[in-house]
Order: structure tokens, then C-alpha cells, then sequence
């Protein structure tokens, strides 16, 4: 039986064949090796991870009207709906649209309601006016992976009254159990929308108004950022 032997880390045997053989790598080098892989891995499923969606569960918009003469009136509908997708995973701007139904403000009044839907917003001239859009929505800092609360900015393009216009506010995000829970406010002038400034008995509204969006909206998850 032949046998071969070895000799400063080349292998020798009896018909003279020779082959280098390397040194196995100390313990300390291959957990350093794994470790490495495991973080590469690791920073590769945080850039293919899913895009999160919102789809509106419920909610509020409030339009806050300041009179002339002192004082104001809130003009109030819960009909809001919509969904909104990120991007790309981790981002901070989102397609789809927020939608309110114009035709369901309520100001506490009958006759100033009929004045505000008919005369003012006129709603029946068609979905362009009958409906608020916003849409393309970009937030200053993304989302935080897990639960909690956070306050930043918005950005977005409005259509009312036939008009779209850029808009920008402040917003406060809660996340918690799947939800997301969302209050955002921002300013507005009717004239740069077309719209005249209301009147009632003999009292006007001022031009700027404020408005209050809250809702709550359930999550789920779009293609990952690897599938696209």
C-alpha cells in the first residue's frame, strides 16, 4: 500500500507527485468569515423588503372658516376615502390619492350648506368639483419601521373646484398593531382655487381657511422593491 506524507504544507507521495496543500484557516477567521455573509444578507433583505400601503378606514376632514367680523364657523364631513403606496420600500413619497366628498360638508346650518355645496364649491358640475383630491404626497422623513408616533411635514398637489394646486402642512403619524392612525393640517386661499368668497346674510368669510384631516387607516404590504 502506498502512503503519502507531508512536509511544509506540500503533499508528497511515493510516485513523487506533488501538491500544495493550504493551511486550514484558524477558528477566530471563520466566525469573523460568517458573520460578514450573515450582515451582507441581512442588509440585503432591508433593500428588497415590501413597500407598506394604507387603505382609509375611517375619518374626518374639518375646513375651518374665519369671518370677517370676527369668530368663524367648521365645516365638517366623514366621508373620506382612499389609498396610498409607497414608492419603494423605506420611502417617503407615495402614489394613489385621499379623496372628500364635498357634498357631505356639514356647517351646522341648512340654508349656509346649500349656499356652501351649490353656490361656492358647485358640486354638481361634475367629479372635478363635486370631490377634493390630494395625491402625490411626499412626507419630509420616512416612516420608522416599528410602533410609535412621529411628526414631520407633507407635501402634496390638491385638486379642488376644478384646480389643482401645490399644498403643505404639518402631520403627526401614529403607528401601532397594523394601523396607522393620521392628523394632518394645512392652509389655503379660496381665490387661488377659484373659488369666490362665501357670503351669508351679509357676512363674509376671509380667503384663507384651514383644514384638518384626520383618519385611520389599515396596512398592508405591495410588491417588494426586488420584485419590481
Amino acid at each position: 500500500m502506498t502512503s503519502a506524507w507531508v512536509r511544509g504544507g506540500v503533499l508528497r507521495s511515493p510516485g513523487g507527485t506533488v501538491r500544495t496543500v493550504l493551511p486550514r484557516p484558524p477558528l477566530q477567521i471563520l466566525v469573523i468569515r460568517v458573520a460578514l455573509v450573515l450582515a451582507v444578507l441581512g442588509l440585503t433583505g432591508a433593500r428588497t423588503g415590501a413597500a407598506e400601503s394604507w387603505t382609509v378606514a375611517s375619518g374626518e376632514v374639518q375646513v375651518r372658516c374665519r369671518l370677517t367680523v370676527g369668530g368663524s364657523f367648521d365645516a365638517v364631513t366623514p366621508d373620506i376615502s382612499g389609498s396610498l403606496q409607497q414608492t419603494a420600500p423605506d420611502a417617503a413619497s407615495y402614489t394613489g390619492e385621499l379623496r372628500v366628498n364635498l357634498a357631505t360638508l356639514d356647517t351646522g346650518i341648512g340654508l349656509r350648506n346649500d349656499h356652501l355645496r351649490a353656490t361656492y364649491l358647485e358640486t354638481e358640475r361634475g367629479p372635478d368639483f363635486g370631490q377634493a383630491v390630494l395625491s402625490g404626497i411626499e412626507l419630509d422623513a420616512a416612516l420608522p419601521g416599528g410602533a410609535g408616533r412621529r411628526e414631520t411635514t407633507f407635501s402634496g398637489m390638491l385638486s379642488l373646484h376644478g384646480v389643482e394646486r401645490a399644498v403643505e402642512g404639518e402631520v403627526e403619524l401614529r403607528r401601532r398593531d397594523g394601523r396607522m392612525q393620521v392628523e394632518a393640517a394645512f392652509s389655503l386661499g379660496l381665490e387661488a382655487f377659484d373659488i369666490p368668497p362665501p357670503r351669508y346674510l351679509g357676512i363674509g368669510v376671509r380667503d384663507a381657511i384651514r383644514v384638518t384631516v384626520r383618519f385611520e387607516a389599515a396596512g398592508g404590504e405591495t410588491l417588494s422593491d426586488g420584485a419590481r
